[in-house]
């Protein structure tokens, strides 16, 4: 089955939620496999889908990387394995990720894989052609056509429904954030300052994040100068924070609800889907202090300018730009030529940074060696001087006694013919012992 939704991981756990529930609890071998394009994917989907009940007793896998996925796969059983394929393949090369008993494969964003990916093919010829495939999409793009055609061939495709664009009066801005979006709350609140806002979260989990960042602002459940609702935006409310892309419905009922500014925090891959759900491009939202810098520095740009112009214009540099008028509007000449005088400022400001970091360390390295010059030598150990103690030579050293001297010791004979000597008689060599027969 294909589903054609925005890259939304709480839409697609719900999805895979069923697929999780029938996996055997005690399975040897991934019976679940979800495929994402990238390790942030990956990661989100599987934070989301184990939060849901279906997720109770199953180990869930999020494959960052090969090095990662190969160290947890070997390390114990998991119900179900959720990455890139560029993770998977070398697992599955590795003998470290086993196939065979995968009765489910989702293709989650498959508008963001590659159809001709070798890893993506790697992985898929090892899943048993009789597990359910499941693709999920923002638009029927060429590579989700062929990916239709190679792995699920003949499906059916269930499209949400769409909501005609809503005409709004309301500033709509959206902020990308790569984490969870509840996180970036406190920083929409504190740019706006509206009377009154309202978080709209797509389910009940992300309403329980956003309520428990609403507490730790000091906002209670129902306050009313900042809640949390899951359906129905309470009319005429200044300031709107959308989590996530919601469905077409939802957005609906809240520009209805004829809010001054609305601020949609999204995730990267999900600024096509509030694109098209909005009717145009999304402008980002920006902090206000990011705009006073701005702002300054063209203003700093634009006195500069000015003070050049007073001083009046060299008639060389005039010369130079007059023909450029023939071609193009005095306004773009200056505004290229004011881009050169930005590119070379930077190249300028980066050799001073450089400049003042070789200084920088000049000075610790001088700061260094003359602290070890002014340190103190340390003390040498106490010397003795062993001139005038006696010293005792040869025979002046005291001896023990001797031991007594052997008489009965057998001497070595000079010569003598076959066998006087111990080995065969060979001259000089030492008597035969008596104790034992030769």
């Amino acid at each position: 089955m294909a589903h054609f939704l925005p890259p939304d991981w709480a839409r697609v756990a719900q999805l895979v939620s069923p697929a999780l529930e029938r996996t055997a609890p005690d399975a040897t071998a991934p019976q679940l496999l979800v495929l994402v394009p990238d390790a942030g994917a990956a990661v989100g989907l599987a934070r989301t889908l184990a939060a849901l009940p279906a997720a109770r007793g199953r180990r869930i896998v999020a494959a960052t990387s090969a090095a990662r996925a190969k160290r947890l796969l070997v390390g114990a059983p998991a119900h179900a394995v959720i990455g890139a394929p560029a993770a998977l393949a070398p697992a599955l090369a590795a003998s470290a990720l086993k196939l065979d008993q995968v009765a489910t494969v989702v293709l989650a964003a498959a508008d963001e894989l590659e159809a001709d990916d070798a890893d993506l093919g790697a992985v898929l010829a090892e899943v048993p052609k009789g597990a359910a495939r499941l693709l999920t999409a923002l638009d029927a793009t060429a590579g989700v056509e062929t990916l239709i055609e190679r792995q699920l061939h003949k499906a059916r495709r269930v499209t949400e429904d769409t909501v005609a664009a809503v005409k709004s009066s309301a500033n709509i801005r959206c902020l990308t954030v790569t984490g969870v979006p509840a996180d970036a709350i406190p920083q929409v609140l504190d740019e706006v300052d509206a009377p009154t806002a309202v978080v709209l979260a797509g389910d009940a989990a992300e309403a329980a994040t956003a309520r428990q960042v609403l507490a730790a602002l000091g906002h209670a459940d129902g306050d009313p100068v900042a809640h949390v609702v899951e359906t129905e935006v309470p009319a005429n409310t200044a300031l709107v924070i959308v989590l996530g892309v919601p469905t077409g419905a939802a957005w609906a009922q809240a520009l209805s609800a004829t809010p001054t500014q609305v601020v949609a925090i999204v995730a990267p891959r999900q600024r096509a889907a509030l694109a098209r759900l909005a009717g145009a491009p999304v402008p980002p939202f920006s902090a206000k202090g990011a705009v006073a810098k701005a702002r300054a520095a063209e203003a700093r740009m634009r006195a500069e300018l000015r003070d050049v112009l007073a001083a009046g214009v060299p008639s060389r540099e005039v010369l130079a730009l007059e023909p450029l008028l023939a071609e193009h509007d005095g306004l773009e000449v200056a505004a290229a030529a004011l881009r050169l005088v930005e590119r070379a400022r930077a190249v300028t400001d980066e050799a001073v940074k450089h400049a003042e970091a070789r200084i920088r360390k000049e000075m610790k390295e001088a700061e260094a060696e003359k602290a070890a010059a002014d340190r103190p030598p340390r003390p040498r150990g106490i010397r003795i001087d062993r001139s005038d103690l006696p010293r005792t030579f040869g025979d002046d050293r005291p001896r023990g006694p001797r031991g007594p001297r052997r008489d009965d010791f057998p001497l070595r004979e000079p010569g003598g013919g076959r066998g006087a000597g111990p080995r065969g008689g060979k001259p000089g060599g030492f008597a035969p012992r008596g104790d034992r027969p030769r």
